[in-house]
């Protein structure tokens, strides 16, 4: 392929996977209350329901929580309103399961489908959760309030289903003209590929919704059951700014959290694929 019709197909491609999401900004300086929308820190907890554990007994500890009370999810696939947290095992692994990733066992996805204004910073202390301003072995260094910044986003060539798509949109548009070499990387070359990608595709950073973006690969190719994660419902990327570190994995990796979209429009989310890499 020539790289005008590269451009051009991943022009279709732009449109057929274009959706809205959030990108996520940390706001420095900006302290969180319990019930905001925050990285690390304390987290907000209804007291009639049991602090998440992992088998151990352990208790987990607050790596986000998304309060949508705060944010106008109109024309997404995102409650309207409710409190949706992640939890990780602070380990040396940040509560990874290599063999099973969608088992929350070592991590847990919590959504509240009403919050409770009136329950305080203290009660919550009282469990004596992990806090990850007082865990070393948490990506999260401090507790972070953030910001959502709505956009429009498309598929990258990280995700593991660009390639086919690539590849239908080329022949659809080309036909017999155009031979696919396989992946975009292989077909455009180092050189046009590093041209053609540079400012089309921004999945990298923290998201609610959108497109993931992997140092490694995706690991929802490998495994006909992972496939199945078709949405990407939060990602934490790594974060640093001035010197210091904000959010690490490993060596400067992301986290990606990916949910089937039957069952976020059912607001179910006892099913949902946990994993991150690094560099």
């Amino acid at each position: 392929m020539t790289e005008a019709q590269i451009r051009e197909t991943m022009a279709e491609v732009k449109k057929r996977t274009q959706k809205t999401a959030y990108q996520i900004h940390i706001e420095h300086g900006k302290e969180p209350g319990i019930l905001d929308s925050k990285f690390g820190g304390a987290p907000y907890w209804d007291l009639s329901k049991e602090y998440p554990t992992d088998s151990d007994g352990d208790m987990l500890a607050l790596l986000a929580q998304i309060n949508f009370d705060q944010l106008d999810t109109d024309g997404t696939e995102l409650p309207d309103k409710g409190m949706l947290q992640f939890f990780i095992k602070p380990d040396d692994v940040f509560g990874l399961d290599f063999d099973e990733p969608d088992l929350q066992d070592r991590f847990r996805v919590v959504y509240h489908e009403t919050v409770d204004a009136a329950v305080t910073k203290e009660q919550i202390l009282a469990l004596c959760p992990p806090v990850s301003v007082d865990t070393e072995d948490m990506p999260v260094y401090g507790e972070y309030a953030i910001a959502f910044e709505k956009r429009e986003i498309s598929m990258s060539d990280s995700d593991y289903r660009y390639d086919a798509l690539f590849e239908q949109c080329a022949k659809e548009k080309y036909g017999a003209q155009v031979e696919y070499a396989g992946t975009l990387y292989a077909e455009a070359g180092e050189d046009t590929y590093e041209a053609v990608t540079s400012d089309e595709f921004q999945t990298v950073g923290h998201w609610l919704l959108g497109y993931p973006f992997f140092t490694q690969s995706d690991v929802r190719g490998d495994s006909d059951a992972l496939a199945d994660y078709d949405t990407l419902l939060f990602q934490m990327d790594s974060d640093s700014g001035d010197q210091e570190e904000y959010v690490l994995w490993g060596d400067c990796g992301v986290a990606n959290f990916f949910i089937h979209s039957e069952d976020l429009k059912k607001r179910d989310f006892r099913r949902v694929l946990y994993n991150w890499d690094c560099c």
